[in-house]
């Protein structure tokens, strides 16, 4: 076999470092510092994440917390007569959005001027019998059952009143059905929060039904990211990282999924911005770039110092006899400065070049230096 002049140089490096290497332990391969020279080996200091210039990128989609989403609902069943609003629309507390026509909301105004005319009876007679009870003229057990008859009276007044309350009828409306006696067939359902309506699920004439929801919204400043990461990148994630988005500043990390996603085998990163504005939108797709691990416990090393032996990836750290062989964990994804995790420490001096010489003498050990 004719071997071309271009590879003679690597070739004769590789040659002779296999026979001057041994192992002085698993994966450290003895070299001088002149024979490290001939080589043309070169190396790069190991950095902390925190400091690196680079990081994983993450993608992922804006969502909305499941405690950010309010249903408006009809308490009573009726027909829409008008929707005022529509879809992606801002609403504010007691904006209006919708008016219903309800027959059940006429009997509930019904039964709670029946039951405020018995209470105020009730108080009249239990008012007139304590004035008895004081001249002596009436037992004093009369006098105890117009107090429980008051009460009760009372209680079922103030029933129907929260009902009429929970339907969208307000004090002043009901002071006015008590002094004027005219009932409303008709009852407008406002806005609870300050938000954005996501959905509008009502039309004029639609036939409702007691809590069947006309519309949801969005409360404006709740916003999460979820981030789809792969096995090696979470790995490299802990609760409380800083995520830098592409745009919109910076978020939180404040979950990582205990499992998987079935379907690509992805982690789930959730995350909260860190900015209150209205800058991020609903179902938004967004990248952020993870720039280290809380308490800095990430490692970066330039990309050419990977070597792959199999299906596992090794850095050659320069330590004071020669080169040690250290197995390491690559975040898939990063961009160069790559992450890693394995048996480094910030500041290692990894090699850069030379590694067709370095893995060759690495590799001619023998069974005693085999890693």
């Amino acid at each position: 076999m004719t071997l071309q002049v271009r590879h003679l140089p690597a070739l004769i490096a590789t040659a002779l470092l296999a026979m001057t290497a041994h192992a002085a332990a698993p994966g450290q391969i003895t070299l001088t510092s002149e024979q490290i020279l001939r080589a043309g080996i070169a190396t790069a200091p190991v950095v902390s994440a925190a400091s690196g210039s680079g990081g994983q990128t993450l993608a992922g989609t804006v969502v909305a917390p499941t405690n950010a989403i309010t249903v408006i609902s009809a308490v009573v069943s009726g027909v829409v007569r008008q929707v005022h609003v529509q879809s992606l629309q801002q609403v504010q507390p007691g904006t209006p959005v919708a008016t219903l026509f309800s027959q059940p909301l006429m009997e509930i105004q019904r039964d709670y001027l029946h039951l405020a005319i018995a209470a105020r009876l009730a108080q009249d007679k239990l008012a007139r019998d304590e004035n008895l009870l004081k001249e002596g003229i009436i037992a004093l057990s009369r006098v105890q059952d117009s107090r429980g008859a008051a009460q009760q009276a009372g209680i079922a007044a103030k029933e129907r009143y929260q009902a009429l309350r929970a339907a969208g009828i307000g004090d002043a409306a009901i002071r006015t059905l008590v002094s004027s006696n005219t009932l409303s067939p008709t009852v407008t359902v406002v806005a609870g929060v300050r938000g954005t309506l996501q959905e509008v699920t009502m039309t004029p004439g639609q036939r409702i039904e007691a809590g069947m929801p006309l519309a949801t919204v969005s409360k404006d400043g709740a916003r999460w990211i979820e981030f789809q990461a792969s096995r090696q990148q979470a790995a490299l994630i802990r609760t409380g990282d800083m995520l830098q988005l592409n745009h919109c500043g910076s978020a939180k990390v404040i979950a990582i999924s205990a499992q998987v996603n079935s379907a690509n085998q992805s982690t789930l990163v959730r995350a909260v911005p860190t900015a209150t504005d209205d800058c991020l939108k609903l179902n938004e797709f967004i990248e952020a770039t993870h720039q280290g691990t809380a308490g800095a416990t990430g490692l970066r090393v330039p990309a050419a110092a990977i070597v792959r032996n199999g299906e596992a990836s090794f850095v050659f750290v320069r330590n004071a006899t020669g080169f040690e062989a250290v197995k390491v964990s690559v975040a898939a994804g990063a961009t160069d400065p790559v992450a890693v995790t394995g048996k480094l420490v910030a500041g290692n001096p990894v090699a850069i070049k030379g590694l067709v010489a370095l893995k060759g003498a690495w590799i001619g050990l023998g069974a005693d230096g085999a890693p």
